[in-house]
């Protein structure tokens, strides 16, 4: 019966009982109700008026899956010092300090911190579907760490920070976050060197296509990453123009704006801010790619040890070899062929393909071909094409 009926109804049952002209009991025979719903009425009648008659909710007054109060004060708290963070997060973060408490699921901490004013409206980003292209899928940590600048801040006294980002892209580990005041190699290959004494070498090294790390020559190479090959790390570029490819680093450049806005005073007081950030981040933070639990739970330092110095590269007895001069050529065939600036005193590897070209190899690391027709440096268009080989 629809809610308006039964009021009215209810209504004229009162009405008809406070008549006097017929005995509550036959009141309650005509209406088809018994007598305990009768006086249960008239009862909610005297003591309310109309407003008793209104129908009540039929649901517990104690709920099994209530939330117990305290764990709804605990997760608001947690909101309210860490207010960027949604329910997930929260709840993983409360889990992982109280494991043994029954905590909400993240649905219902959503609810919980709706119904307090704590969650804003959030907009639907749409994203590009990522292009796996030849980039390396790594499996375990150091597999592959991702390199790039935030992008350039104003401290509070005028001077420029450049934030050098590196991270673990298996475990989001954040190996480094630098307060530098440009993005030139020579200032970036200290961080460099820190984080391998510290860490260890990866196998790969994943940027853009952008200086320091790679340049527009046919190598593609710059003194920083010819200094990684060196060392046994293989650089890793994405296509130009697909930044979603290096995603995961991107998507943590957002969160890195909790720590640059606003922007410190100085670079020592940023670089302060980083450096709690970054522990924050790896020790305390739970990260949604990984299941609620920290970065730091799944690091660990590379068994690759840093030396301090590249060992000499080993080719082959006999191979065909040539020393980079300081204009980045070497001489081939009675000429000068371009290699690299990046390269000059390095020495190469030169052997013969099949269609007669010759490869250039820098360590392990295939440059390019020369083309027997035109004696110039030609770039590789896949390097296990067998033209190459």
């Amino acid at each position: 019966m629809p809610w308006v009926e039964a009021m009215d109804q209810r209504l004229r049952f009162v009405a008809d009982c406070l008549a006097g002209q017929e005995t509550i009991v036959d009141v309650c025979a005509r209406y088809g109700i018994s007598r305990k719903t009768g006086y249960k009425w008239l009862g909610r009648y005297e003591a309310q008026g109309g407003a008793g008659l209104a129908e009540r909710s039929h649901a517990p007054l104690a709920h099994g899956t209530r939330t117990d109060q305290a764990l709804v004060d605990a997760l608001l708290q947690l909101k309210a010092a860490r207010p960027k963070w949604g329910p997930r997060k929260l709840i993983g973060r409360l889990k992982l300090d109280h494991p043994q408490l029954a905590w909400p699921s993240a649905s219902t901490a959503g609810g919980y911190l709706k119904q307090a004013g704590l969650v804003g409206m959030r907009h639907r980003r749409y994203r590009a579907q990522p292009t796996p292209g030849g980039l390396t899928m790594p499996a375990g940590p150091n597999d592959v760490w991702a390199v790039d600048y935030k992008g350039w801040m104003m401290l509070g006294d005028g001077r420029r920070c450049e934030p050098l980002t590196i991270t673990d892209l298996f475990s989001r580990y954040l190996v480094t976050l630098s307060a530098g005041g440009s993005v030139r190699g020579q200032e970036a290959r200290p961080w460099f060197e820190e984080a391998f004494e510290i860490n260890g070498l990866p196998l790969v090294i994943r940027s853009d296509n952008g200086s320091p790390f790679a340049s527009t020559g046919i190598t593609g190479l710059t003194s920083l990453s010819a200094w990684w090959i060196s060392l046994g790390i293989r650089p890793e570029r994405i296509t130009p123009g697909r930044p979603q490819q290096n995603g995961s680093h991107e998507r943590f450049h957002l969160t890195l704006l909790e720590a640059m806005n606003p922007p410190a005073a100085n670079r020592n007081q940023q670089a302060k801010r980083f450096d709690a950030f970054r522990e924050d981040f790896n020790t305390y933070r739970p990260h949604e790619a990984l299941g609620q639990i920290p970065p730091s739970q799944l690091y660990k330092a590379s068994p690759r040890k840093f030396s301090g110095q590249p060992p000499d590269p080993k080719y082959p007895d006999g191979a065909t070899l040539r020393q980079v001069r300081t204009t980045g050529e070497i001489k081939w065939r009675g000429e000068l062929v371009q290699i690299s600036k990046a390269l000059k005193g390095q020495t190469l590897l030169l052997e013969e393909n099949n269609q007669g070209g010759w490869m250039i190899i820098f360590y392990d690391y295939p440059l390019g071909v020369i083309d027997r027709a035109t004696n110039r440096l030609e770039p590789l268009s896949d390097p296990n094409d067998d033209q190459n080989l």
